[in-house]
């Protein structure tokens, strides 16, 4: 089983990542937050799943243990794929999940291929396990009120604009340091900070 991967990142497309480890080109579907930190040209390293099915191999990448560890849990329940189950986790923070399968808010589950009733099903079974494993990182969400949310707006907004996912993470991380404690962000105003970080490149 490949657990890891080191090598120097090569491409980004709309699904997955392409890593080059030793000259050998590995197809990686990310979670957000690896793709978040993800730079052409740079050498990076995620922790991985490999499923083997009837579609196929595919290989899964993750910035962290918890994170793993949370896709492993999607793959228990019923229906959920590897290929859902990243989607979700591509689309989503994953504080943002965990707090929504705690309340039990189906419509914050909403990505492409995930339908209402796959949802509450998620919702449904990961409930009671969510709340004993991962009540930490709904914890996180819930104290900054949100702020992820920003986040992803602000990096969807700077992307846009024909920066990497990994400038915009920096960019945003460093508006943010350099802000008064307790600013009160809005996505027009972290989106004009961080902007101002990359044009001070």
């Amino acid at each position: 089983m490949i657990t890891f991967l080191r090598g120097t990142l090569a491409e980004i497309s709309k699904e997955s990542i392409i890593i080059d480890v030793s000259g050998f080109g590995i197809e990686v579907y990310p979670t957000k937050a690896l793709l978040a930190s993800a730079v052409v040209g740079e050498e990076m390293k995620c922790l991985t799943y490999m499923q083997v099915s009837d579609a196929g191999v595919a290989m899964f990448g993750f910035a962290s243990e918890s994170e793993r560890d949370f896709f492993m849990e999607l793959l228990h329940v019923k229906t959920i794929g590897g290929k859902l189950a990243i989607m979700l986790m591509r689309c989503l923070d994953m504080a943002r999940i965990v707090e929504a399968i705690k309340a039990g808010n189906v419509s914050a589950l909403s990505v492409p291929g995930l339908g209402a009733k796959r949802a509450e099903r998620i919702c449904f079974e990961l409930r009671s396990k969510v709340e004993k494993e991962f009540a930490s990182v709904g914890a996180e969400f819930s104290a900054a009120g949100g702020v992820s949310s920003f986040d992803s707006f602000v990096a969807e907004a700077l992307a846009g604009l024909g920066f990497s996912h990994g400038e915009c993470a920096r960019a945003i991380a460093t508006a943010k340091a350099q802000a008064d404690d307790g600013a009160a962000w809005t996505e027009e105003s972290l989106l004009k900070a961080a902007l101002g970080v990359l044009q001070r490149r």
